[in-house]
């Protein structure tokens, strides 16, 4: 009998009403709660493997990411299974599937940051510290650059959590960054875009993993708002990183001038156009392919 219960909450993780689901990632956690570590550790097996397969099905993830959440915050996610949850976790953190001319996801990536939150809660830092990269970029990316703005501060709370708990010595510049990208100010996706976004990008540690994002992911976003904003993101970081802007971000967008995905056509002209006004003089070495895109354009009918 336990195990079919098990079954059906394990079914009711996926199921299309949001209720349900939250009441079956309760359920997962109580019931574990009262099970031999082994049982518990082949629930904790079942909820993970709950995300294979199932890129397209929002609500698994969105019912997996409940479950993880739950079982962290009672201490049933052992650090022994962290390497197979974290990654699942970043990947869930940028969950964005296209349905139409819009995407679904932002329900997934809300939960993927309470994961996240309840892992600061969960873990000591020496636990935590082999997963402290991945989850800081992960979090930073989804609250500078997400486009719901609830998912922007649930990502921001969840990194406001991890540097209190998990110390400022782990998420490196952790009470710099907060102090700069509060509830408030990222309230403006456009504040977020060009200006928190910049001063992010001026620790390090940061700054390529923030123009990775942006010229891979959201240059070429279904919202063409959100292609405007990231191409003017990406202009307003070119003099943090000159020679990487010109020799290979460059360079890359003029690539995609062309490609028969037309988000990614606007979205690569409009970073072309952005990068190379930043570089000026310093754009030289492609000058001649820049200076070939409308022509390209134009020939292959691409308008």
């Amino acid at each position: 009998e336990l195990e079919d219960v098990v079954d059906q909450l394990l079914t009711g993780l996926r199921d299309r009403d949001t209720v349900v689901r939250w009441s079956a990632a309760k359920g997962i956690g109580r019931v574990t709660e009262r099970l031999p570590l082994e049982c518990a550790d082949d629930v904790v097996l079942a909820v993970l493997d709950s995300f294979q397969g199932a890129r397209e099905d929002d609500a698994a993830w969105h019912g997996g990411c409940l479950a993880l959440a739950e079982l962290a915050r009672r201490g049933l996610l052992l650090p022994v299974r962290l390497p197979s949850a974290v990654p699942v976790i970043v990947q869930a953190i940028h969950y964005d599937v296209r349905r139409g001319q819009n995407s679904v996801g932002g329900h997934v990536r809300d939960s993927a940051c309470y994961v996240c939150w309840a892992f600061a809660r969960a873990y000591d830092p020496a636990v935590m510290r082999p997963f402290v990269q991945d989850l800081a970029v992960g979090m930073l990316l989804a609250s500078l650059f997400d486009r719901e703005v609830n998912c922007r501060r649930a990502a921001s709370a969840a990194f406001q959590e991890n540097v209190g708990r998990q110390g400022n010595e782990s998420f490196e510049h952790g009470i710099e960054i907060l102090t700069a990208a509060d509830y408030f100010t990222l309230g403006s996706r456009a504040a977020a875009y060009t200006e928190i976004s910049r001063f992010v990008a001026g620790f390090d540690k940061y700054r390529r993993p923030i123009i990775a994002h942006l010229k891979d992911s959201k240059l070429f976003h279904w919202d063409a708002e959100v292609r405007v904003l990231s191409s003017s993101a990406l202009g307003n970081l070119v003099d943090l990183d000159c020679g990487y802007m010109a020799e290979t971000v460059l360079p890359e967008l003029v690539g995609k001038v062309c490609d028969p995905d037309l988000l990614v056509r606007h979205g690569a002209v409009l970073g072309v156009a952005e990068v190379t006004r930043a570089l000026g003089a310093r754009a030289e070495p492609c000058a001649g392919d820049v200076a070939g895109v409308v022509e390209r354009v134009e020939k292959a009918r691409l308008y």
